[in-house]
């Protein structure tokens, strides 16, 4: 229905009009009436109706005077002028205006129900057109964001960036979980389309024929960018995969930001459970992930030494590290989990395979991953690992230093070094030194290159492995340091070695 604003100083007309047109018929609707020019501008600008039929002669405002102080606020709509004069020249100020139909009074039913029809014909046309160059300008306005967001040079190089003067630019990639139907996944992302669209300065479309859909946000602080989409991804929590190129400054430089939003997005599934991905994330994600590694180190040393008090406190170091980073509660068992299951590895190479089943075993993971909190898990880690550790490493009548020098012979193949082993046992580290070098005869450093060079030679011998490989597997990460120390207490070359042993030719000497 298009909406019909009627403006006479004179009721009985306006009432006469009312009752003379079959409104509905015609697709049309009187919303509302005015009683004079003032009233009448005040319902026009207010109701904006599709169609004003006013009077000439009113009092204050004239219908023209009306009409004109309407189209200089930004009224658009269609006029028609009834007077009950046929003086020209009110006929020509309203044309000058934009008036569509000039009828004298007494009105005349046909003449008006014919004007009105025009206008309705008029308005439909128009609004067709409207939709039309709308349609277009959003096509082209589409094509123009895949190309700079596909780096398409023959499309930018013909086609004016005028309207792009923003400050900044970032893409995005937005995708649905593969587990869902594809109805569901259509659905989902239309849905997420229509509310990214309701922003301004977002434009949001689907690039190729992969079924992901890309945004480019313009102009907005990069911090709002992640903070809507960290909201959009946990209203659709595990539903979307967002991930988030780098800012640019340049239209230009669009390609850029959705290339690394791309590059991000083939590793989703890396990082699936991040929810929304940025190299920010990343970079933070890295380093949470080397604090954990650390973590679990430190707890299978606590572990093997026994010492519970240590155990809890590193534990409780490790829930706070969870606390603080966007890891989902998936994420965090995962995290528990894997971090056991390491454990297990190692302990299982001092005390046996078997010996640590009833600990860390399918009924482990299956009440881990039944836990409904964090704190929970971490209570739980508690107990599993300090009965493992009570059992296993508990009794024992072992001095302090029997048992460094147990951890050293244990854990040789990792990064060792005496602060670590001071931290762990609760010692400052130049007193441990002193009293190690006391207890062993050497220093540590010495100890530690020794035991390594004595597996080191036993694995040459073996003849399985390669020169760099048996590097790795006792501790050495540079294969010419290891090189070095090999030669300095072996005498010869590990190469060297691994060949005489091949032979049979045993008469190498020590330094």
């Amino acid at each position: 229905m298009l909406k019909v604003l009627l403006v006479d100083d004179e009721p009985n007309v306006r009432q006469g009009v009312k009752m003379m047109i079959p409104w509905d018929e015609l697709g049309l609707e009187v919303i509302g009436e005015g009683e004079d020019g003032d009233d009448g501008l005040s319902k026009i600008m207010s109701l904006r109706p599709d169609i004003v039929i006013a009077d000439v002669k009113m009092p204050g405002r004239t219908g023209i005077q009306m009409i004109e102080a309407a189209k200089k606020e930004g009224y658009e709509g269609k006029c028609l002028i009834l007077s009950g004069y046929s003086d020209f020249t009110y006929a020509k100020e309203a044309m000058s205006l934009g008036v569509k139909g000039f009828i004298l009074k007494p009105v005349d039913e046909d003449e008006l129900i014919e004007a009105l029809k025009a206008l309705r014909e008029e308005i439909h046309e128009e609004r067709k057109d409207e939709v039309t160059m709308q349609k277009g300008s959003e096509y082209i306005n589409t094509q123009l964001v895949r190309a700079l967001l596909l780096g398409d040079e023959n499309i930018i190089g013909n086609s004016s960036l005028e309207m792009y003067n923003y400050d900044c630019y970032d893409a995005a990639i937005i995708s649905s979980s593969e587990d869902m139907e594809l109805d569901e996944q259509s659905l989902m992302l239309a849905t997420v389309k229509s509310r990214l669209e309701s922003f301004d300065n977002v434009d949001v479309i689907t690039p190729d024929l992969s079924g992901i859909t890309a945004v480019l946000f313009k102009g907005w602080k990069r911090q709002d960018i992640i903070d809507y989409l960290m909201k959009l991804s946990k209203d659709y929590f595990g539903k979307i995969f967002v991930t988030v190129g780098d800012t640019v400054t340049s239209p230009y430089e669009i390609n850029q930001s959705y290339q690394e939003a791309g590059a991000l997005f083939k590793n989703r599934f890396m990082y699936l459970h991040c929810g929304v991905v940025t190299n920010e994330t990343l970079s933070s994600e890295s380093k949470a992930e080397n604090e954990i590694d650390e973590i679990f180190g430190q707890i299978y040393a606590y572990v093997e030494i026994n010492d519970l008090d240590k155990l809890d406190n590193i534990l409780e170091t490790l829930r706070q590290t969870l606390c603080s980073n966007t890891f989902t509660a998936e994420r965090i068992k995962v995290i528990c989990i894997t971090g056991a299951m390491e454990l297990k590895v190692r302990v299982a190479k001092n005390i046996g395979d078997k010996k640590t089943e009833q600990f860390l075993n399918d009924e482990f993971i299956a009440h881990l991953g039944e836990k409904s909190s964090l704190f929970d898990i971490i209570e739980y880690l508690k107990k599993v690992l300090s009965d493992l550790s009570n059992t296993h490493f508990g009794r024992t009548t072992k001095s302090t230093m029997e048992r460094v020098v147990q951890y050293i012979c244990s854990n040789y193949n990792r990064e060792l070094r005496l602060e670590q082993l001071a931290t762990i046992f609760g010692y400052n580290s130049a007193y441990l030194g002193k009293v190690f070098h006391q207890y062993t005869g050497e220093n540590f450093n010495n100890y530690l290159d020794r035991i390594r060079i004595t597996e080191a030679k036993r694995l040459l011998a073996l003849d399985e492995y390669k020169v760099y490989e048996v590097a790795e597997m006792v501790g050495y990460t540079n294969i010419n340091y290891f090189h070095n120390k090999f030669k300095k207490y072996v005498g010869v070359s590990p190469l060297s070695y691994k060949r005489q042993s091949k032979n049979g030719d045993s008469d190498e000497t020590e330094e």
